[in-house]
Formats: C-alpha cells, structure tokens, sequence
C-alpha cells in the first residue's frame, strides 16, 4: 500500500513541477520583450521622443536618426543609426565621383509646418552637400519643394518652391553655382502621410539629378 501511494503522489507532483517550468519560462519571455520595447518606445512625433531614447520618431517609433542631417558632422545615418564615418574616400577617386553622380551629396532638408526657415540641422546638411559639390562641378541638380496633404494645392505648390528657393539660397551662399541648382515644387502631390510623425517627412527639400547638358 505504501508503494502504491507513494507513486499515486508522484503522478500528482509532476504534472505541478512540469506548470510550474513553464509558467516561468513564459514569464521570462513576457520580460525580454518588455525590455526590447522599452528600448524603442512608441511615439507619435518627434516630441515624444528624447535624446536618450532617439532624436526623431519614425513609423510610430523612436530612432536616432531619419538623415545625415540628424547625425553629428562626422556621422552618417545608416538604418535611422548614426554611425561615426571610419574613412574618408579620396575626393577624385571613381568611388567619390559616383557618390556625386547618383545624388548621394544631398540629403533631404525637413521643415516645420507652414514654413519656409531652414533649422540648425538642415543647415548643418547643406554645408555637407556644399562640400560635396565642389568636389564635382559639371552636374546640374532639380530641388523639389514639397508639402504635407494639408491646405489648398496652390498653396502647397507656392510653399513648395519657397522652401526650394531657401535651399538654393543657402548652397549659393555656400560657394555652389546658383545656376547648377533648378528649383521645382510638388507641394503635396505624393505626400503620404496621415498623422504629423508622417506629414513631418512630407515637409522637404529633396533633390533628382539632372543629365550632363540639360
């Protein structure tokens, strides 16, 4: 009888021992990615997010960076990280001059709602591209104006090219040919976004290369 009950209890223990192994090891999977989350907290614009917890929100989600722009002078934005620039290529190699040719000088300028005044950061990335284009003088360059969705479409369009024109401004001011840079504007045509974080990557200055003799 003694052995008949002793197994009796352990058929009881171990169906308890084997809940009790996989309650913890759920709750150590609910901790884990707890902790991720905190590592990228949610936001809704770039206000929500802090230094600490990345410079600019970005699919509803704090990142470092969204451009070189956002990133220290001698940093680049890969993968909305900055990352510090190991090597300089040489100005006249063929690897600078395709950096040149494909448009890769420009990053795009971001602009406060309803306004035409270009911030700290992207003046920061206009003298980057001023640097970049004196290395290559032949290449003519289209500065695209756009909007976020709200507002009339002239007006959008008129806003557009003033943020444009300040672009051309600043480069000029830079030493680049004001003739090399053709102001164009969208305003809003191809804005995609439905919410500030995305009528935020709306509001730019971005820029398409233009064949050599156009």
């Amino acid at each position: 009888m003694n052995h008949r009950s002793r197994a009796t209890r352990e058929r009881r223990v171990v169906p308890y021992l084997l809940a009790l192994a996989l309650a913890t090891l759920a709750s150590a999977c609910s901790n884990t990615s707890n902790q991720t989350r905190a590592q990228r907290p949610g936001c809704s614009g770039d206000n929500d997010c802090s230094r600490s917890a990345g410079r600019v929100c970005i699919n509803g989600q704090c990142q470092a960076c969204r451009s070189n722009a956002d990133c220290d002078d001698n940093q680049s934005c890969v993968s909305n990280q900055c990352r510090t620039l190991v090597a300089q290529t040489a100005p006249d190699s063929p690897v600078a001059a395709q950096a040149v040719d494909g448009g890769r000088c420009f990053s795009a300028v971001y602009f406060a709602f309803d306004d035409d005044q270009i911030a700290e950061r992207g003046q920061r990335s206009l003298r980057s591209a001023a640097e970049c284009l004196a290395r290559e003088r032949s290449t003519r360059y289209v500065l695209v104006g756009r909007a976020d969705p709200r507002g009339t479409s002239e007006y959008n369009l008129a806003l557009g090219e003033r943020r444009a024109r300040a672009v051309q401004r600043v480069l000029a001011a830079l030493g680049v040919d004001a003739n090399r840079l053709v102001v164009s504007s969208e305003g809003s045509e191809g804005a995609t976004g439905t919410d500030e974080s995305g009528w935020q990557q709306d509001r730019r200055v971005d820029d398409r290369a233009l064949a050599s003799g156009r």
